[in-house]
This record gives C-alpha cells, sequence and structure tokens, in this order.
C-alpha cells in the first residue's frame, strides 16, 4: 500500500489568523508577566547587591518593570543614598512615580515627603506627608515625619499637634522624643511638656521619668503624687521604682518614703511603712526579695548561714528571726538590715528582743544604727551577742541621736570583724520584735555617744 499523506484546508486566511492571534496573545502576556517578575525581583534584591553594580540593576529594573513601583522606589533611594545634591531631582521623580503607581501606600508618601523636603520644596513635602496622614491617619510614623518639617518651619503649635498624636500612637518610642523636642522648643517649661504628654496616667509616668533623666527631680516627684489612691500599671511602678531609688541617692528619705507608700497601696498586716517606725518589726509578715521595697528589712543569702522566719517559741506574735550559723570559716555577715525613716535633731530609743543556742564564736553579732547618709559612723551599737545558751528572750535597747539633716537610719544586723585568719562561727540566734521611740528633739547630734567611743550607745 502506497504511503497516504493527510492534509487539511485551513480555509482562507482570516480563519488562520483566529487561531494563531491566542497563541499571540499568550505569547506577549508571558512575556510582560516574566518582565515584570524579573523587575520585580531585580528591585528587591538591588540592596543586597554592593558597589556600582546597584544603580545599574535598579535602572534595568526600571525598563523591565516601568510600571512597578517597587523598581522605581529602588531608583529614588539609591539617588537619595549618594548625598549628591545633583542627584535629588532624581530621587524625588522616583518616590513621585512609585507614588503615583501606588497612590495608596502611604510609605511612598512619606518618602517622597522626606525628598522633597531636602530639595527645599516646602510645600510640596507639607503635600506629601499629609497625604500620608490621610491614608494612615492612625499610624503615628506619618505624624511625626509631618510634625518634624512643621517644626522645621516655626509653626510650633500645628507641629506638636502632629507629634502628640504620634506619641500616642505609639508611646515608648515617640513619647520621649517628643519630650526632648518640646523641652527645646518651650524652654523646659514642664506645663507645656505636661500639655503634650496628656492627662492620662501612662503620659504622666512617662513624663515623670523624661524629668528624672532631666534632673528635675522635684518636678517628677510633683507628678508621681498625683497616683496616690490609684492602681499602678507596671510601667507606672517601675517609673516609681526609679524615682525612689533617685530620691534615696539623693538623701531625700522622707520623699522616698511617700514614693513607697503610693508603690505599696495594699498594706501587709503590719501596715504601710511610716516614719520612726521599724516595719514588720515582729517579723509577723513574709520577708520579700532584697530590693524589691526600700523601707523593710533586707535579708540577703549568706554562705554558712541559714536566714528564715521560725514559728517555734516567738517572743510575741507567731513568728520571730532565727539564723543558724554553721561556718568553719570566716564569714562576714551583713546580712539583715532595715532602712526606718526618722526626724532631724531628735533622741530615738531603739528596743528588739534576742535570745541564742549554742553560739560558738571569738566574733558574734551587734546591732548597730547609723545614719542612712553616713553609715561608716555609727550613731548607736549594742555590746557582742555573749556565746552560749540565753536564758530566754532578753531585751536590747540602744539610744542615739540623729543631726540635723539626718532622714533616715539603718539598723544593721551585723558580725564583729574577726582579728583571725579563720573565724568559724556555730549555734542559732532570733531576734523580734524590734521597735523604735523618739524621746526627745532638737537633739545635740552627738549625744548618744559615750565620751571617746564611736558609736557605743550609753
Amino acid at each position: 500500500m502506497s504511503d497516504q499523506i493527510a492534509s487539511f484546508d485551513l480555509g482562507p486566511a482570516w480563519r488562520r489568523a483566529l487561531l494563531i492571534a491566542p497563541v499571540v496573545v499568550a505569547a506577549a502576556c508571558v512575556w510582560f508577566a516574566a518582565r515584570w517578575c524579573l523587575g520585580g525581583e531585580l528591585a528587591l534584591w538591588v540592596p543586597e547587591v554592593e558597589g556600582m553594580s546597584r544603580a545599574s540593576m535598579a535602572a534595568a529594573a526600571a525598563r523591565l518593570a516601568p510600571d512597578d513601583p517597587q523598581a522605581h522606589f529602588t531608583l529614588a533611594r539609591l539617588a537619595e543614598m549618594s548625598l549628591l545634591p545633583d542627584e535629588l531631582p532624581a530621587a524625588v521623580a522616583g518616590y513621585e512615580r512609585a507614588a503615583a503607581l501606588s497612590p495608596n501606600d502611604y510609605r511612598l508618601w512619606v518618602e517622597l515627603g522626606r525628598a522633597r523636603s531636602a530639595a527645599g520644596d516646602a510645600e510640596g513635602a507639607e503635600r506629601a506627608h499629609r497625604r500620608a496622614v490621610e491614608l494612615a491617619p492612625n499610624y503615628p510614623g506619618p505624624r511625626w515625619h509631618l510634625g518634624n518639617l512643621l517644626l522645621r518651619q516655626g509653626r510650633i503649635e500645628e507641629a506638636f499637634a502632629e507629634l502628640r498624636r504620634a506619641g500616642d500612637a505609639d508611646p515608648a518610642t515617640y513619647r520621649p522624643q517628643v519630650f526632648n523636642m518640646a523641652w527645646g522648643a518651650f524652654g523646659g517649661d514642664v506645663g507645656r511638656l505636661r500639655e503634650l504628654g496628656g492627662d492620662s496616667a501612662a503620659a504622666r509616668a512617662a513624663l515623670a521619668d523624661y524629668l528624672l533623666g532631666r534632673g528635675r527631680l522635684d518636678d517628677a516627684l510633683a507628678l508621681w503624687r498625683e497616683f496616690e489612691g490609684a492602681g499602678l500599671t507596671e510601667e507606672q511602678s517601675a517609673v516609681g521604682a526609679k524615682l525612689r531609688k533617685t530620691l534615696a541617692d539623693a538623701r531625700r528619705f522622707h520623699d522616698a518614703l511617700s514614693v513607697e507608700r503610693v508603690l505599696r497601696p495594699v498594706p501587709g498586716a503590719g501596715g504601710l511603712p511610716e516614719i520612726e517606725r521599724v516595719t514588720n518589726g515582729g517579723f509577723e509578715e513574709a520577708v520579700g526579695p532584697p530590693g524589691r521595697h526600700l523601707f523593710e528589712w533586707q535579708v540577703t543569702p549568706a554562705e554558712g548561714a541559714q536566714i528564715n522566719l521560725d514559728v517555734g517559741s516567738p517572743r510575741g506574735g507567731a513568728r520571730s528571726l532565727r539564723v543558724l550559723f554553721e561556718s568553719p570559716g570566716t564569714l562576714d555577715f551583713k546580712n539583715v538590715s532595715q532602712l526606718v525613716a526618722v526626724r532631724p535633731s531628735s533622741r530615738y530609743r531603739l528596743e528588739y528582743f534576742v535570745r541564742t543556742d549554742g553560739l560558738k564564736s571569738t566574733s558574734t553579732l551587734r546591732t548597730v544604727v547609723a545614719d542612712a547618709a553616713d553609715e561608716y559612723h555609727p550613731l548607736a551599737s549594742s555590746d557582742p551577742l555573749p556565746v552560749g545558751a540565753s536564758d530566754g528572750w532578753r531585751q536590747v535597747a540602744l539610744e542615739f541621736a540623729t543631726g540635723p539633716r539626718t532622714e533616715a537610719v539603718t539598723i544593721n544586723v551585723r558580725r564583729e570583724p574577726c582579728a583571725e585568719a579563720v573565724c568559724p562561727i556555730f549555734g542559732r540566734v532570733w531576734y523580734d520584735d524590734f521597735n523604735l521611740q523618739r524621746t526627745g528633739g532638737a537633739a545635740d547630734p552627738r549625744a548618744g555617744r559615750r565620751d571617746g567611743d564611736s558609736g557605743r550607745a550609753r
């Protein structure tokens, strides 16, 4: 059988064209899509490339994808990064083209506003920034850039209206910067800073923190006192703790006490800390970790000594403080103390109870009272505890006088320095019922000391 060749008659040329047209259209779509994707990918990769090839890659991306805003944005950013004045018009043109291609992207309008401002076009920059604010009214960035532009133009009130809203939208990032700018613009006027921050508790806490950094301690304290009686957030409590420490470092212990009373709105069984009162003097409340509060017992761990609250045979109440020593080597013990606010130029009597059991050492414990501003010169000191076991609870009383500028004293249970290189200590000691009483005022600061004694009570 002879080979047969099949043939098809496609008819007139217009029919053939109809069959070919979809193929051509599909090929064109594939081509343009490929160009767009390649241009977009090049635009995204340009920032990762080093050297002069960045510009050529960005230009290629713009040619391949002329309607891709990312390509024009990249070209504009490269022109801006050159820092050459001649490149600013190219940067502005690139941002304008990108914003025109993606008119609802507020970020492109922000960049256009920045570029126009750098090029000296203040009016155009304002229009761009206001458009960004219209597109993203609740975002802090657009308002921040608009506020900065207005501030550079001397339009103070308009500027801070925008800057304040930026601070409200993102307090952690922008509010301290707003305060810093307002500090310079208004010459440190705290009232104006207060207006800018607003009346919210968070804004007042942030302003108090800022004023602390500026060294305006009294202004920060005045703001803090507005929190009295109100519940505190974690952020506000952190500012309060910082204020309390700053006041204590400045030896303003009475003010530090007032801050602590706000930080501790729910008193324990022993109540809030007060002036001329040992907090938790009978150890009826739990003793918190060191540094949590300022005017309470500070008990730190010690190697060779166990310190805890003991419910066995307290002198009064349900608990006492027990220290169990098991140290075969030298132990420098200064691990139980409390800061107590007092009045200047006054006489005091500190009473407490102590008992011992099996105490063995050549150097035992003393209780020392010192001015909190000068702890190296005690106001009064007890005799060292006797070794062995005591016959029940023994009362100890220390009398001392505060100086004309004394606002607080420290009560410190500590061990006397050892004369020997190796100085072991063993045994148990209990303390209970610390009580402070004022016995007189307008005292001689040196009262309460024996002649020739640097700190031992009468």
